[in-house]
């Protein structure tokens, strides 16, 4: 099913360069808000920061897939050091593409990590690469989001989970 994610996990730094490698991952791409922060913070907790470093260490290709707006996701693009791209048009299979070509692995070893099932899942899987969704740090910043949420919380519990490393 295309809103099924090959994998859950409750935060990003629940998978370790060893945990990516087991599963034949070699580059990854991830949302920003409510993935690496909360929407609409300004801040970010240093474990999110120490699993970018532990990437970056393990020569693990990573960069900055957002739907986020272009002034926001540069900020935090040249603080964390990451290549980025702002309103990709996530879940399009374009915006995947692109993501690709800078990180230079196939889509079979690369990984979509987000927090949303209608973007991140669903454009990941159309785009033949691994999934996974990670619980949302906030309810989310816009409305839409939260009904998003709603919907997602219902399909989710509804069997279609994909496999979690935390449970």
């Amino acid at each position: 099913m295309l809103l099924r994610p090959d994998l859950r996990v409750n935060a990003v730094y629940d998978l370790s360069p060893d945990v990516l490698k087991g599963h034949a991952i070699e580059g990854v791409m991830v949302d920003l808000d409510d993935t690496l922060v909360p929407a609409k913070s300004e801040t970010m907790e240093p474990r999110f920061r120490e699993w970018l470093g532990d990437l970056k260490e393990a020569s693990v290709p990573t960069l900055i897939l957002s739907n986020g707006w272009p002034k926001r996701v540069a900020k935090w693009s040249e603080e964390l050091g990451l290549e980025a791209f702002s309103l990709v048009g996530k879940p399009w299979w374009f915006a995947y593409r692109r993501g690709l070509k800078v990180l230079g692995t196939p889509a079979s070893h690369t990984a979509m990590v987000g927090d949303q099932l209608f973007t991140d899942v669903l454009g990941a899987n159309l785009a033949g690469l691994k999934s996974i969704l990670v619980a949302p740090l906030s309810p989310g910043g816009m409305p839409h989001t939260r009904a998003a949420r709603r919907l997602e919380a219902r399909i989710l519990k509804g069997g279609h989970g994909g496999r979690s490393l935390n449970r």
